[in-house]
């Protein structure tokens, strides 16, 4: 009965350590899939941060620039016309070269294209 209790005791053992062990797989198994979750939070995170900043670069180097010089450009525009609309009232209209220049329509006129 020796050599039967030394195979009973054995796979006492076996069974023991196949618990122990499948509990620590188990626990491995899921100690991974939360780490796995977390990694994906933060990674999702990491992705709204980066688009936050994207969008806070494009609006500091690109939209903010661009309103200020369309502003400017306004501006510019406001004064030109203004300009303009004094022209027929100045004693020199027959003979400005800026009033010329502007009721010129000939496509040949670098001056006109802007070039």
């Amino acid at each position: 009965m020796e050599k039967g209790g030394e195979t009973m005791t054995g796979e006492i053992i076996r069974i023991i350590v196949e618990a122990v062990l499948g509990g620590t797989l188990i626990v491995t198994l899921v100690t991974l899939r939360s780490t796995k979750k977390k990694a994906d939070e933060e990674a999702k995170a990491m992705e709204i941060d980066n688009n936050r900043k994207l969008m806070e670069n494009f609006e500091n180097y690109i939209v903010t620039p661009l309103k200020k010089e369309v502003n400017a450009l306004r501006k510019d525009v406001r004064r030109l016309n203004r300009a303009v609309e004094k022209i027929p009232a100045c004693p020199h209209a027959a003979q400005c070269p800026v009033s010329r220049e502007l009721q010129d329509t000939d496509d040949n006129n670098p001056a006109a294209d802007g070039a």
